[in-house]
């Protein structure tokens, strides 16, 4: 088939690959270069922490495998998923209810999860400098962290391999019927294709309304920490962070070239101040912070990005056709880091024929009597 994939950040490239590996003739269509949104600037961890309802757990729990045997198969010598188990931590004096509640929620599910002490703690990541009321952990061995950019630059190497392209054009408008699908750009072209997906992010939801098509996704011009999140960068450094670290005061995870990601959702609800070179250097302050009291010793921010999510609305993924005639599909997710593999291959699965059991709760389909808003409560690690 002739299938034009509009997006070129992490799932539009993950399914993409999938597609031109089936053997169909693939054109990806970027309206600014690949990478551009929110792919490139996330915190990247990758797991199904605390994901609820089950089938959503599911998904992101098989998101994990699904990376690892895209890795092992695509044999390139670069690693882009990093299985280096996450350590969350609760400072506060709800800890042990905290424990004691995620442990319940991940067993329920079969996930691995552990409780480690204090001792272990410090064994397992020594460069940190624990306060003595942290009296131990919880131990996620099957998580991790992406190497977003490595991972792009990955699948970029093997579309180009393939002859694929990733074009700069700005999809306006798709229309379909039961002989294809044809995508209309701003440019005022407009091109035929036996099948279209969706994997522009956030820009998805306008681009399907001006479509007559239906993907509720958050609006980013207002910023909220529903859509916008700061995502911290350090300069280089020598630290020896062998885990992600989640907590209720930092979240910090390695990267492959000696810096580390760090979030602090203390600073989260200043988004809705919006973008500004005062609000990051403040932020970059109050992060530095947060390290040096982790570390015992400075740790250099670089910068700080003000980051936009592709956010559905009720906080679930969205993947399937949209239209009545089944061609064109969509993909958008807020946890694209934990899924891009998986929904890679099962975007390519469906467009087989071969409908997936776990994407059952994910339809478009499911917004027909309305859509519901995500719970906009805090819990430790929530993204």
């Amino acid at each position: 088939m002739k299938i034009c994939v509009i997006g070129a950040g992490v799932l539009g490239l993950s399914i993409a690959h999938e597609l031109s590996a089936d053997g169909h003739d693939v054109t990806v269509v970027e309206r600014e270069h690949p990478f551009a949104g929110a792919s490139h600037r996330s915190f990247a961890w990758i797991n199904a922490n605390s994901k609820f309802p089950s089938s959503y757990h599911r998904i992101n729990a098989e998101g994990i495998e699904a990376h690892l045997a895209l890795q092992e198969r695509l044999s390139t010598g670069r690693r882009w998923m990093h299985r280096s188990g996450c350590l969350l931590v609760d400072h506060s004096e709800e800890r042990p209810a905290t424990y004691a509640r995620r442990i319940e929620e991940a067993e329920a599910e079969g996930y691995p999860v552990r409780r480690v002490d204090a001792d272990e703690l410090r064994r397992l990541e020594p460069a940190a400098v624990w306060p003595g009321d942290v009296d131990g952990a919880l131990l996620y061995s099957s998580e991790g962290y992406l190497d977003n950019d490595i991972f792009g630059e990955v699948l970029q190497a093997e579309l180009a391999r393939r002859g694929v392209e990733i074009e700069i054009a700005e999809a306006v408008r798709i229309d379909s019927d039961e002989s294809g699908a044809v995508l209309h750009l701003a440019d005022g072209s407009s091109r035929s294709f036996d099948r279209v997906v969706v994997a522009a992010g956030a820009a998805s939801g306008a681009l399907a309304e001006a479509s007559g098509f239906r993907i509720p996704v958050a609006d980013l011009s207002q910023a909220t920490v529903r859509t916008h999140s700061l995502l911290g960068l350090t300069r280089p450094t020598d630290v020896d962070l062998r885990h992600v670290l989640i907590s209720d005061r930092f979240n910090v995870r390695p990267r492959h070239d000696g810096r580390l990601w760090v979030q602090v959702p203390e600073v989260e609800p200043r988004v809705a101040e919006g973008e500004s070179p005062e609000l990051l250097a403040e932020v970059a302050e109050v992060m530095a912070g947060e390290l040096e009291r982790l570390f015992g010793r400075p740790v250099e921010m670089e910068k700080v990005i003000f980051s936009g999510r592709s956010f559905p609305e009720d906080g679930h993924s969205i993947i399937g056709f949209v239209d009545e005639g089944e061609k064109v599909y969509c993909a958008v997710t807020h946890s694209g880091m934990t899924l891009a593999a998986l929904f890679g291959a099962l975007t390519a699965q469906e467009l087989r024929g071969e409908e997936s059991a776990l994407l059952a709760d994910f339809r478009p389909s499911r917004f027909d009597g309305g859509v519901a808003r995500a719970d906009d409560s805090y819990f430790i690690g929530k993204q």
